[in-house]
């Protein structure tokens, strides 16, 4: 049981989650090259992105859709009631072209 939990451990350490570049950055070395390499980090985290990251506005017929109808706090029931309509538009025009197919030359009436 002791071996397991220590595998455990080492697959869900939060030592996985750094990056290698990071992560050889912290390692212990020599004064010097200490320095610049925590200078480096430093540089590395002051060109990171500060804020809230930017919402992408939706292109083509499909996002702006999926924004209206069914992301965040938009979603409804309104894309299952689009397919319905569909659905119904669909089989009533094919049904209708087979009706006039079958009817053809007034065949029937």
């Amino acid at each position: 049981m002791n071996a397991m939990s220590t595998v455990f451990r080492r697959a869900y350490s939060t030592k996985s989650l750094v990056p290698p570049n990071i992560a050889a950055a912290t390692k212990v070395g020599s004064g010097a090259a200490k320095d610049a390499q925590m200078t480096d980090l430093v540089a590395f985290y002051k060109k990171l992105p500060k804020g809230a990251a930017t919402i992408a506005k939706p292109s083509g017929p499909w996002g702006r859709y999926k924004a209206r109808y069914i992301d965040g706090e938009n979603a409804s029931i309104t894309p299952f009631l689009h397919l319905l309509a569909g659905i119904f538009v669909t089989g009533y025009s094919i049904d209708y072209h087979f009706h006039l197919k079958h009817h053809k030359n007034v065949e029937h009436h």
